[in-house]
């Protein structure tokens, strides 16, 4: 069998990337970078939809960068491609968009949804999650409600990660050992964000929000789906597209405030998330509502890290798709 040549594409509204994986002549899938094939090489090849284990339509917002058509190219004569390479293939381009966005949550989401599929590839994985691991994995653990504790014991042993393993913080962890270059003899996991947080250097990343069913914004969220699907109906025979892509529009322009509240008399280490309000919006005056605050655990770490920064650049990136639990469901995107 002589070397194959598989094509991941994911397409959005912003580009269209080609991510090329070889299979050599002993059956070894490998990550072979991106690629530029040409047009007439991919139409003699068998082209498959990528899983829909990631639909966008499953979001009450998501931004139109995330609004992918994901294909998989494969050889017209391929020879033994075993279910396990296959169900890969189909899977990677989530994760490979997630981390071109560098959507650190989404991108621990998708791991952590199909971590049997993943599980033995694990070189390549890691390989593909790198630019974004050290994020993604400070999001998993101290943005939302997964076990700290488990991460704590992962840390602490520091051993090598084997192939077949599927604990997201154990995959996310070696794949961002270079970057936070770890010592637990010396240092917490928590003081080891706090000195990665605090370098002299730009970071990017998606977290949840918790707290959101104690603030008025999510009351907001609810009317305006009522209304959206009231107009999305009514324009049903019309133009339905256009209706939806309105609702989208909407979510896209609002506005997300992250700051510190040092003085918040629970938590000095408090960082809370207001967002435009919607109710508001609609009738034409700006203005935002408390949407909720960032886990205690990691605004503590954020807070260490930069003492002296208390507003961070912010957006509102996605909403999850069921309307009556938003816990943690509601994402920004920070930068610093």
């Amino acid at each position: 069998m002589a070397t194959e040549t598989f094509y991941v594409k994911v397409e959005t509204i912003k580009m269209a990337s080609v991510f090329a994986f070889s299979r050599s002549e002993t059956g070894i899938l490998d990550y072979a970078g991106t690629a530029t094939p040409s047009a007439d090489e991919l139409s003699q090849m068998q082209c498959v939809d990528g899983s829909a284990y990631f639909t966008p339509s499953w979001y009450t917002y998501l931004p139109s960068v995330l609004h992918a058509e994901i294909t998989v190219f494969i050889p017209a004569d391929v020879q033994n491609l075993d279910a396990n390479q296959y169900s890969f293939l189909l899977h990677i381009g989530a994760i490979l968009l997630a981390v071109q966005e560098r959507d650190s949550l989404l991108v621990a989401e998708l791991l952590h949804r199909r971590s049997m599929v993943f599980a033995n590839f694990t070189p390549i994985l890691l390989h593909l999650l790198k630019p974004v691991a050290a994020e993604a994995l400070f999001a998993w653990v101290y943005g939302g409600f997964h076990s700290e504790s488990g991460f704590q014991g992962v840390y602490a042993s520091d051993k090598p990660i084997s192939v077949g393993e599927t604990d997201t913080a154990a995959i996310l962890y070696a794949a961002a050992r270079d970057v936070l270059q770890p010592d637990p003899l010396k240092e917490s996991a928590q003081e080891m964000f706090i000195r990665y947080f605090g370098k002299d250097c730009r970071f990017d990343f998606t977290m949840g929000i918790v707290g959101a069913s104690n603030h008025p914004w999510v009351d907001c969220i609810k009317k305006f789906e009522v209304l959206s699907d009231a107009a999305i109906s009514f324009h049903f025979g019309d133009d339905p597209y256009a209706a939806g892509k309105k609702h989208q529009e909407i979510y896209s322009t609002l506005k997300a405030s992250v700051q510190a509240e040092p003085y918040n008399t629970h938590d000095h280490n408090a960082i809370s998330v207001s967002i435009d309000d919607l109710d508001a919006s609609l009738k034409g005056i700006p203005c935002k509502s408390k949407a909720g605050y960032l886990r205690a655990t990691g605004a503590a770490i954020l807070r260490k890290a930069r003492p002296n920064l208390f507003r961070y650049e912010a957006s509102l990136w996605r909403i999850g798709g069921n309307p009556d639990y938003f816990e943690n469901a509601i994402i920004v995107r920070i930068s610093f």
